[in-house]
């Protein structure tokens, strides 16, 4: 991977995990070298934020933005907003880069509590209806975006680099208030983009909001100041990679490692025995180690079902008027590729964990089984869950009816019943929940010090 090693030693980062997409954010992190934990709303709550260097809000589950704020309430949110002018740093990519901007229109509407959140006069360049909470969205997939040679974060970067684009912010700098520091734009879409308006056929004619925003000269990336401490927002996601199922890190990791590590290490370790945030184990009285061997055998049927996957696609449910386009591929085209992936994937990490599994100790239990709150939109969850969780979607997709009753109205229309949103469609679908357990993997090794050799060229951005 294209990330230095250790840049993080430490820094202790933690990752929202109330909702939203922590995988790839804790295994990069923790692959740099950092202590890495998940934060729910309840350790927000506990006043845990004063254990960390910086706080990552990622992107969003079913309902975006919306799903990020509603386990914090209006006493969690302004909790973050108090820390931040304190001194702590909030990092975010796409839905967590929304909630502290200046929101206008539908989205102020949509998500009032993120008032509580304001702390930058930065509002979006793509601003909507209420179908994505006020967001338009640019796109799905990978993008071309032009750095500032002269910024911290950039240097030993190209002058231009690939990020994937994940409906997301883009950010209108039109004014740009005193503090605020610009530092990535959008230049193009590559072959591997969708732009929103051709997620579905008979989409609007004319210049798409990808291209308007960058005609407006919007930016995917910008830091500020705030009190006493900082925002460092990217509207696209530099902790996704650039291959197969999002795994493979490339240069906007490298940017985004460089950016944290731009922060102040200060924060204390947690007391012995603690694992830095409230967990609800379901397999307590199990050792760990039979944990890791019952979630690598989770892994080796999961790998099973991909494989069968790839030879049997629910055809009507991906007919074009059916099924979104993204990554600049149709649904008929991702359903076998993606599911040939998530096999492969599946197996490199169930190999690597059944080599790590005799050294599982006490310590590593919360990553092996902690619970999902009933109120979690997707977020962190334990890797046993988690794969529980890849399998009921899979069940979900096998079940579903022969075709479907009517057109969907959108692009992720109906999300929780559409064979190819739950098995391959997206970073919450069952194959990308296979790219999470398999990062939940890379971030065990890296307690351990240990190697991930089967994992690794997953993990490396391909040409």
């Amino acid at each position: 991977m294209r990330v230095a090693g250790r840049l993080l030693a430490g820094h202790t980062i933690g990752v929202y995990g109330s909702g939203g997409a922590p995988w790839h954010h804790l295994a990069l992190a923790a692959a740099a070298g950092a202590t890495v934990r998940p934060v729910r709303a309840e350790d927000v709550a506990a006043g845990r934020l004063a254990e960390l260097d910086a706080l990552i809000v990622p992107g969003g589950g079913a309902i975006a933005m919306a799903g990020l704020l509603a386990p914090l309430g209006e006493a969690g949110a302004e909790a973050i907003a108090a820390w931040v002018r304190a001194g702590g740093a909030y990092v975010a990519s796409c839905a967590g880069s929304v909630l502290p901007l200046a929101l206008r229109g539908a989205a102020d509407e949509s998500l009032p509590l993120a008032r509580c959140l304001r702390m930058v006069d930065v509002p979006m360049a793509n601003e909507g209806d209420a179908t994505l909470g006020g967001l338009a969205s640019p796109g799905v997939g990978r993008i071309r975006v032009r750095l500032d040679p002269a910024h911290p974060f950039t240097a030993g970067l190209p002058d231009e680099i690939d990020i994937v684009h994940y409906n997301g912010p883009l950010f209108d700098l039109s004014r740009v208030p005193a503090g605020v520091r610009p530092f990535a734009w959008p230049v193009a879409a590559t072959a591997a983009f969708t732009p929103a308006e051709r997620f579905l056929p008979g989409g609007p004619a004319g210049a798409s909001t990808f291209e308007r925003c960058v005609a407006a000269r919007a930016a995917t990336g910008l830091e500020a100041d705030v009190g006493e401490g900082r925002l460092l927002l990217f509207g696209s996601h530099p902790e996704f990679g650039l291959g197969p199922l999002l795994l493979g890190w490339g240069d906007a990791a490298a940017l985004l490692v460089a950016a944290l590590a731009s922060l102040e290490a200060r924060a204390a370790a947690p007391a012995a025995g603690d694992p830095g945030w409230t967990v609800r184990s379901e397999h307590g009285r199990r050792p760990p180690s039979d944990l890791a061997r019952d979630a690598t055998a989770a892994l080796v049927r999961a790998a099973a079902r991909f494989e069968a996957l790839t030879a049997s696609a629910p055809d009507a449910w991906l007919a074009p008027e059916q099924a979104a386009a993204f990554h600049g591929r149709d649904a008929r085209t991702a359903w076998p590729e993606d599911a040939a992936a998530a096999a492969r994937i599946a197996l490199a990490a169930a190999s690597d964990l059944r080599a790590l599994a005799p050294r599982m100790g006490a310590a590593d239990a919360p990553w092996l089984d902690d619970a999902p709150r009933a109120d979690q939109d997707f977020g962190w969850m334990g890797l046993l869950q988690l794969l529980a969780r890849v399998h009921a979607m899979l069940d979900a997709a096998k079940a579903a009816p022969e075709a479907p009753e009517a057109r969907p109205a959108h692009a992720y229309d109906p999300f929780d019943r559409h064979p190819f949103h739950l098995a391959v469609g997206s970073y919450l679908s069952a194959a990308g929940l296979i790219s999470a357990a398999a990062l939940t993997v890379v971030v065990l090794a890296a307690r351990h010090d240990a190697a991930t050799p089967a994992l690794a060229p997953h993990l490396s951005a391909s040409a």
